[in-house]
């Protein structure tokens, strides 16, 4: 985890609200007949009139401000002019960038009125996000995150979690060290990551990827981004940028509204 100066963490900050304040103008004028390009749309031009940048686009050789996820596909989606339907949810993943210091955050949105399931899945993976929260602070290890979230979706019984992707650290870059996965680490090759233990003054994502239903299978469209469910389920997606601070953490780009 690379240390942030007090400037830096300012930056930081700024571009934090900005993309919180991206989210609340999205939820606000997402509605039904809309294309997933037209979302990406809002939020770059949002991102752009508040002296910020997207700073997805050129990651990876990524042409978007956005990945937009609609139903089973869980993360990476590509805007399109696939068209928004009353009942879908899709989620929103974006970052913003002030000074060279990005910031990323993920929502996911109901498109007018939704199931009471899709619903439930939303709101299900947000409580991922803040049970982990709770336990974070300087010097713990990173596999308190997984330990936490594989806990909670366990005792829920109807909910798998995507395990081929994981949160990670963030500053001058989009993504830095340490890879933080969203459950209990069995593979060798991560121990490296979830024995290294949380500092102050750095910056984290945490990002929980949730699927309705037991199978968390997964495939990459034809596109060679978006992930999808093999089995059609329902999916979602949240994330916040956080900086672990001396005393424990500050969320950066938290506006949102609870259940939202």
């Amino acid at each position: 985890m690379k240390q942030l100066t007090a400037a830096q963490i300012s930056h930081m900050r700024y571009a934090g609200r900005v993309l919180a304040e991206t989210f609340t103008h999205i939820r606000q004028n997402l509605h039904a007949g809309m294309t997933t390009r037209e979302v990406d749309k809002m939020a770059e031009d949002f991102i752009v009139a508040h002296n910020c940048y997207p700073c997805f686009k050129g990651v990876y050789d990524y042409a978007y401000a956005c990945n937009t996820s609609v139903n089973e596909e869980i993360i990476h989606g590509i805007p399109t002019d696939k068209v928004l339907n009353e009942g879908d949810i899709i989620t929103v993943d974006c970052g913003a960038g002030f000074n060279g210091i990005c910031t990323d955050a993920c929502r996911t949105f109901a498109v007018g009125k939704i199931s009471a399931e899709a619903q439930e899945l939303i709101n299900v993976t947000r409580n991922c996000f803040y049970r982990a929260l709770e336990k974070i602070k300087p010097n713990v290890e990173v596999a308190i995150v997984g330990k936490t979230i594989e806990n909670y979706i366990k005792s829920l019984g109807n909910y798998s979690i995507l395990e081929d992707y994981c949160g990670h650290g963030i500053g001058k870059n989009l993504h830095e060290d340490p890879l933080i996965p969203n459950y209990i680490v069995r593979n060798s090759g991560l121990l490296q990551h979830v024995r290294k233990k949380f500092q102050p003054n750095t910056a984290v994502c945490v990002e929980p990827m949730i699927f309705h239903g037991k199978s968390n299978a997964v495939k990459v469209a034809p596109d060679g981004w978006t992930v999808i469910s093999t089995r059609g389920e329902l999916s979602a997606h949240y994330e916040n940028t956080i900086l672990i601070t001396p005393q424990g953490t500050e969320v950066l780009t938290n506006s949102d509204e609870k259940n939202s």
